[in-house]
């Protein structure tokens, strides 16, 4: 279960959304931008994760849907070692994840950026006491 990637853990409210892009602190590996902030989120869940792929950048629906799916895949193989600490800790997070490259993304290329990102927050979140 610790790899499932339930509807509870989806990053849907747009006040969280307005305040990751206002003060949410930014890291970057190319092609992956993440925002995050430890907040009080709607969920007892210790993480909510939204993924974001601009229409400038990729102009029709099925690029953005199949980036967005890559994202979805990555983060979910890699999400355990995140989410048991932050629910040991009692601490919870809301993440965005935003493609920022403007050409076509494989998930080889995005899986070890999801990786190096999570740990970036870990270390950040978990160092920074």
């Amino acid at each position: 279960m610790l790899n499932a990637f339930p509807n509870s853990e989806h990053l849907k409210q747009k006040h969280l959304f307005d305040e990751l892009f206002s003060s949410g602190i930014r890291s970057f590996k190319h092609p992956v931008m993440v925002l995050w902030k430890e907040t009080e989120l709607p969920t007892a869940k210790p993480i909510q994760v939204g993924f974001s792929v601009p229409k400038k950048h990729f102009k029709k629906a099925i690029q953005r849907n199949r980036i967005k799916r890559r994202l979805r895949e990555a983060y979910r193989t890699q999400k355990a070692p995140l989410s048991q600490h932050l629910e040991k800790s009692g601490r919870q997070l809301a993440v965005l994840f935003v493609v920022v490259k403007p050409d076509n993304i494989s998930y080889e290329e995005l899986q070890p950026k999801i990786l190096l990102l999570l740990q970036g927050i870990e270390d950040a979140v978990f160092n920074a006491e």
